[in-house]
């Protein structure tokens, strides 16, 4: 299957998501700037385009994987779309591929979501039957939560 099932597997997501994430825009760090293999591959014509778009489809992949929200998924796919036609610009787009780092931002939105987001390993049917299922519609029907609510069953 192409969803994730557990939580073991969320948290291999999210590593799989960082490392993406480091490779893509912050292999190399001075002070608050970093280049990765998205900035640095850019100036070979060709191999720039391919690593963003593959890096870039494992973030979606992965978004896909870990149930995001649709317009998740759709602003995911913005970013690496304009991270990779702005690198593909003669001369100017190699500086806008060193500063804009769409990968890092595509991999903090997912993991930010996937922290706003609660799930509960089993079906919906598995979970309604449990204590802390039950606890949290308390909370959210008073208002007191907001995050969404995810069945990996």
């Amino acid at each position: 299957m192409i969803f994730a099932k557990s939580h073991i597997e969320l948290h291999n997501i999210r590593n799989n998501v960082e490392r993406v994430k480091k490779l893509s825009d912050n292999v190399v760090g001075i002070g608050p700037l970093g280049i990765g293999l998205d900035g640095l591959l850019t100036w070979i014509p060709g191999a720039g385009e391919l690593y963003s778009l593959g890096a870039g489809g494992l973030i979606v992949l992965d978004a896909v994987r870990a149930r995001a929200a649709p317009m998740i998924v759709i602003q995911i796919v913005a970013i690496i779309l304009i991270d990779t036609v702005a690198g593909s610009i003669p001369v100017a787009g190699k500086a806008v591929d060193v500063l804009f780092t769409g990968h890092k931002w595509s991999a903090d939105m997912l993991t930010k979501h996937m922290d706003d987001t609660i799930y509960f390993e089993g079906s919906r049917k598995d979970v309604q039957a449990t204590q802390e299922y039950r606890d949290l519609l308390a909370r959210i029907q008073q208002g007191k939560e907001r995050r969404r609510v995810v069945f990996l069953g």
